[in-house]
């Protein structure tokens, strides 16, 4: 199984990890199938912010109902580990409830950013291949707007036509023929 992450909200998340050391910062994964589109932060409200995680029960709330208004699923939880690496801890699997739900990680303990993906299954932790997509998730199943249709047609007129022209041009020129006397 591998799930693909927009570019734009691995950086998001990644930046408000940075932005927040040496706390760790917490929140929602939200999209659509294997698409994670949207990250929702959720304050952490752990004793101990600078190496656990606990969501604001009431943020999660309000986030759990973005997702839902926006038609989105909610895929996992991320959270930052600002000097270790990003695996999960011992903390982290024991507060796993919900084996459905992923578990991203984005960790600071180098120069560059490392986001990884897992799968908390009781006591055993799975990695997920994480896939870093430099578009949003879109729809790939839409069909093709009238526009679209038409603008497909256009072009392969357009294209037939050029080509008909330069098979044309590249013709020898008739021969000079001249009538017998």
């Amino acid at each position: 199984m591998a799930m693909r992450i927009a570019y734009a909200v691995a950086r998001q998340i990644a930046d408000l990890a940075q932005a927040q050391v040496p706390h760790e910062v917490c929140g929602l994964l939200a999209g659509k199938g294997d698409d994670i589109s949207k990250c929702l932060p959720v304050s952490n409200i752990a004793g101990s912010r600078e190496d656990q995680y606990e969501l604001d029960p009431g943020e999660e709330l309000k986030a759990l109902k973005a997702i839902d208004a926006a038609g989105l699923r909610w895929i996992g939880i991320y959270h930052s580990h600002p000097f270790s690496a990003p695996i999960p801890s011992a903390a982290d699997i024991r507060a796993a409830v919900d084996q459905n739900l992923l578990h991203l990680i984005v960790s600071l303990e180098r120069r560059k950013p490392r986001l990884t993906l897992w799968r908390i299954e009781a006591e055993a932790v799975v990695p997920v291949e994480l896939v870093f997509d430099t578009e949003e998730a879109v729809d790939r199943d839409q069909p093709l707007s009238r526009a679209q249709q038409g603008a497909i047609i256009a072009v392969g007129v357009a294209a037939l036509l050029l080509l008909l022209f330069i098979a044309f041009s590249l013709l020898p020129p008739a021969p000079d023929i001249k009538p017998a006397p």
